[in-house]
C-alpha cells in the first residue's frame, strides 16, 4: 500500500476542503456592516454634527454656575419675625444642553408637558427665544413653585432628559398674616419685560424679584450678593467636578416701625366695624417721627398665594374679580376728604386774614341762599342748624356754611373768601391744600400711592375738555370753591395724606415723611443705617395751628366727634363725611371719616380711619377712640 493510500481512505477529503465557506461570509458581511455603521457615525459626528459637539465639547467642560443668596429678612418693631425663606421647587430646561435634532428635543418637551403641565409648544418657544437671543447657557425657568409631587417625579426623571433639571431657589414664607399683605408685598418671577433690565444689573434669569410692597421698595436690601461656583461638566450638563466656589452673600434685614399686634388689632377691628363699607383703611403713625405704626387696607390677601399659584389658581381669579379690588391698598388710594378738608380752609382763612379764632357766622337754617354767576341762586346745605358759631364751633361742630363763607364767601352779603374773587379764593385754597401735602406723594417707603386731586380752574378747563364736554364743563363757578372748602366736589386725598396733614398740625406746622422701615441690619446683626425722621417746616403761623388745635379738641369733648372720645385719652380729632352718586344705582352716599391725635397737650399718635360707606362721627370716630386706646395700653412710642 502506498504512503498516499494509506494516508487517505476512499471518499474523504483533505481537511482545508471541509471549512465552512458560508459561515465566514456571513461573518465577513457582518464586519463589514459594522466598520460602515462606525464611520456613518464618524462622519455624522464629525462633519454633521461636528461644529455642535465640539462647541459643546469646548464650551461645557468648565462653567461658573450662580449660587443664589438667602433674601434678608422683615421684622415687626418688636423684633417678630414676618417672613421666612423657604426653598421653591423649579423645573428648568437649558437649551445648550439639549439634543442637536429638533424631533429629539420635542420628545423631551413632551415628557416635560406630562410632568409640570407646561404645554411642549411653549417651551419650544421659550428655547427658540433663548437660541434667537444667543442666551443657552442660562437655565430657563418652564415651570416654578412646583407641588413637592411634581418635584419628585420631575427629580426622578430629569436623568433621561438632557437640559432638564431640578432647581432650588430662595423663597418667601408670608407668616403674619393676611394684614401685612399690603405692606410687605410678594417676590416672584422675572416678568418678560423687566428680564434685560435685571440682567444689567446682575441678576440672574431664575432669581426672584421683589414685585410690590417692602419686598420691591428695598430690593437692592433685600436681595444680597450671588455667589459663584465654577464646575467641570460633561456634554450633557452632568457635574463632574468643583474647582472653585465663592459662597454668596446674604441679604441685610429690615426692622419695621409697624408694630404687629397694632397691626393685627386695627385690621380685626375694621373687619368687625365694616358692616355695609366695601372697602375701610386705617393710619397710625408718630407726629414727631413719621414712624408709621400700623398701615390696614381691606379687604386684603395672602401674600402667599402668588408662591403657590398652582393650587390656588381659583383664588387668585376670584381676588382679580372682587369688585372690592382687594389688590389695591386702600390706605394709599384716593377719595373725597369731607369735612377733614376742613382743617386745611380754616388754616387758610386764618392765614389770610379774612377770618379769626372770633370770626362768627349765624348757621340759621339748613340751607344757604348763595348769589353766583350771573344771579344764578345756590341753596348750600349744612347738616345741622347750629346758632351763632366761631371757628372753634365751626371746627368742633363741622359747620358747612362756615366754611363756604370761609373759602368762596356769601357775595350777596358782602362776605369775600379767600381771593379777590371766585377763581383767586380756589387758588389760594389749593394752595394751602398743597402746603399741607395734598395733590403729591407722601414719599412713603412702600406701596403704589395716588396723589389725590387738588382742583383749580386751569386742572378744570383741561380735565373737562374734549368730547362730551362744552365751554360750560369748563367754566370754575362759586360753587366749585364753596364745595372744595368742605372737601367736596373734584377734591381727592389719601387716608394716609389726611394723616399727614394732622400730623402737621399736632407737631405745630412740620409736614413729616411717613416711613413704614426704621432700619437696616446687615447679616450679622449690625444696623447699617437708621431711616432718620425728615420734615419741612410749613409757611403758617404757630398761633393758627393752635387755634385749629383747639376747636379739634372740643370736636371729641362735646361735638360732632364725641364718639371718639375715651376716657383716661385726651383726643383732638375732626369728622368727615363726604357725599358721592353712586354710578350704578344714581343714589347719593356717604364716605366716613375721622382724624385726630392724642394726648392733646403733647401728641404722640395720630390716628385716621376711613370707610368707603358711612357717617364720620358715627362709623369712623369710635373706631378711633378704640384704636387711640389700644396703642397707648400696648405701644411704646
Amino acid at each position: 500500500m502506498s504512503v498516499l493510500g494509506e494516508g487517505f481512505r476512499t471518499g474523504s477529503a483533505p481537511p482545508s476542503r471541509n471549512r465552512p465557506h458560508g459561515n465566514l461570509t456571513v461573518l465577513r458581511v457582518a464586519v463589514l456592516a459594522l466598520f460602515g455603521l462606525l464611520t456613518a457615525r464618524l462622519v455624522s459626528m464629525q462633519i454633521i454634527d461636528g461644529s455642535s459637539y465640539a462647541r459643546q465639547s469646548h464650551e461645557n467642560h468648565i462653567r461658573s454656575e450662580n449660587i443664589l443668596p438667602s433674601r434678608g429678612l422683615i421684622y415687626g418693631r418688636d423684633g417678630t419675625p414676618l417672613v421666612q425663606n423657604v426653598g421653591v421647587y423649579t423645573a428648568t430646561i437649558t437649551p445648550e444642553f439639549l439634543p442637536p435634532l429638533e424631533k429629539d428635543r420635542y420628545q423631551i418637551y413632551l415628557k416635560l408637558e406630562s410632568l409640570v403641565r407646561v404645554p411642549a409648544a411653549e417651551i419650544q418657544a421659550m428655547v427658540k427665544e433663548a437660541e434667537k437671543n444667543k442666551d443657552t447657557e442660562t437655565p430657563l425657568p418652564v415651570k416654578t413653585y412646583l407641588s413637592k409631587d411634581e418635584a419628585l417625579m420631575l427629580d426622578e426623571a430629569s436623568t433621561d432628559m438632557p437640559g432638564v433639571k431640578l432647581n432650588v431657589k430662595p423663597g418667601r414664607l408670608y407668616v403674619a398674616g393676611q394684614g401685612f399683605s399690603h405692606i410687605l408685598g410678594y417676590i416672584g418671577d422675572q416678568a418678560p419685560d423687566e428680564v434685560k433690565e435685571l440682567q444689567r444689573k446682575g441678576y440672574q434669569r431664575n432669581e426672584p424679584v421683589g414685585k410690590s410692597g417692602i419686598e420691591a421698595r428695598y430690593e437692592d436690601d433685600l436681595r444680597g450678593k450671588t455667589g459663584i461656583s465654577a464646575v467641570e461638566q460633561d456634554a450633557q450638563g452632568n457635574l463632574i467636578n468643583t474647582l472653585e466656589t465663592h459662597d454668596p452673600v446674604a441679604g441685610n434685614s429690615l426692622k419695621l416701625a409697624i408694630d404687629p399686634g397694632l397691626q393685627d388689632y386695627v385690621q380685626q377691628l375694621l373687619e368687625d366695624t365694616r358692616q355695609e363699607a366695601n372697602v375701610a383703611a386705617a393710619v397710625v403713625m408718630s407726629p414727631k417721627t413719621g414712624e408709621v405704626y400700623a398701615l390696614v387696607s381691606l379687604p386684603t390677601y395672602d401674600s402667599n398665594i402668588f408662591s403657590q399659584m398652582g393650587t390656588r389658581g381659583a383664588e387668585y381669579t376670584a381676588l382679580v374679580n372682587d369688585p372690592r379690588k382687594p389688590f389695591l391698598d386702600w390706605s394709599l388710594s384716593a377719595s373725597a376728604p369731607g369735612s377733614t378738608f376742613k382743617l386745611v380752609t380754616a388754616a387758610a382763612g386764618l392765614q389770610e386774614g379774612n377770618i379769626t379764632p372770633n370770626t362768627g357766622f349765624n348757621v340759621k337754617a339748613l340751607d344757604l341762599e348763595f348769589k353766583g354767576e350771573n344771579g344764578v341762586i345756590y341753596y348750600l346745605h349744612d347738616w345741622r342748624v347750629h346758632g351763632y358759631i366761631d371757628l372753634y364751633g365751626a371746627i368742633e361742630w363741622s359747620s358747612n356754611q362756615y366754611f363756604y363763607m370761609t373759602s368762596c364767601g356769601i357775595p350777596q352779603d358782602g362776605i369775600k373768601g379767600l381771593g379777590k374773587d371766585v377763581e383767586d379764593s380756589a387758588y389760594k385754597l389749593a394752595n394751602y391744600a398743597r402746603i399741607f401735602g395734598l395733590g403729591q406723594p407722601t414719599g412713603i417707603d412702600v406701596g403704589d400711592e395716588a396723589w389725590g386731586n387738588v382742583p383749580t380752574p386751569a386742572w378744570k378747563a383741561k380735565a373737562h375738555s374734549g368730547p362730551g364736554f362744552d365751554k360750560n364743563d369748563q367754566q370754575w363757578y362759586l360753587s366749585d370753591t364753596c364745595f372744595m372748602g368742605i372737601g367736596q366736589g373734584d377734591v381727592t386725598a389719601t387716608p394716609l395724606q389726611i394723616a399727614r396733614m394732622t400730623a402737621a398740625v399736632a407737631n405745630g406746622g412740620k409736614l413729616l415723611t411717613p416711613h413704614v422701615v426704621n432700619e437696616i441690619v446687615s447679616p450679622e446683626g449690625k444696623t447699617l443705617r437708621t431711616i432718620a425722621p425728615d420734615s419741612k417746616e410749613l409757611p403758617l403761623d404757630r398761633a393758627n395751628l393752635a387755634v385749629i388745635r383747639q376747636g379739634m379738641h372740643l370736636s371729641v369733648l362735646e361735638g360732632a366727634g364725641a364718639r371718639a372720645y375715651t376716657p383716661g385719652i385726651d383726643i383732638a380729632g375732626k369728622t368727615g363725611t363726604a357725599e358721592f352718586t353712586d354710578p350704578k344705582t344714581g343714589k347719593t352716599l356717604q364716605h366716613a371719616w375721622f382724624t385726630g391725635f392724642a394726648p392733646f397737650n403733647d401728641p404722640q399718635v395720630v390716628v385716621t380711619v376711613y370707610y368707603d360707606l358711612g357717617v364720620g362721627g358715627d362709623k369712623a370716630a369710635p373706631t378711633a377712640g378704640k384704636i387711640f386706646d389700644y396703642f397707648m395700653k400696648n405701644v411704646k412710642p
